[in-house]
């Protein structure tokens, strides 16, 4: 006989599942059969299935896999499921260090182009408008 899933957690439910099964299941085939083990109706399941991908990402007990695909933790390995976050953020360091440089030079370039030219055609007003020259009256 079937547990009665209704006032269980999402998360416990999909962790029923995955226990039942063998292997690792795709995150849609997951959230659909957690959908009908608590008889979910469609407009619930729209609202449910962002919060349900957060919580199964922030419980420990699922790890998820290539491809979008998710299995207990417990089957795995510790180096098969690790993702190295050190090697991320220096990728990213270095990805961020590169754009400054590139604007940096942009950057540079727009300040000296056209060194000479201000020079020559600078006026006294040094940027500032002078309206007491206009001739139109509002």
């Amino acid at each position: 006989m079937d547990k009665d899933y209704k006032n269980e957690s999402l998360v416990d439910v999909a962790y029923d599942i995955l226990k039942d099964r063998e292997g690792e299941i795709s995150f849609r085939d997951l959230f659909n059969a957690v959908a009908e083990k608590v008889e979910m109706t469609m407009d619930r399941k729209d609202a449910a299935i962002s919060g349900f991908f957060t919580n199964l990402s922030l419980d420990g007990r699922f790890v998820t896999l290539k491809n979008n695909e998710w299995d207990l933790r417990e089957r795995h390995t510790f180096d098969k499921v690790h993702v190295d976050l050190n090697a991320i953020y220096e990728d990213i360091e270095e990805d961020a260090s590169s754009v400054d440089e590139d604007m940096m030079d942009e950057d540079e370039k727009n300040l000296h182009l056209g060194d000479d030219d201000d020079d020559e055609n600078s006026s006294s007003n040094d940027g500032y408008y002078d309206d007491s020259e206009s001739s139109e009256s509002y």
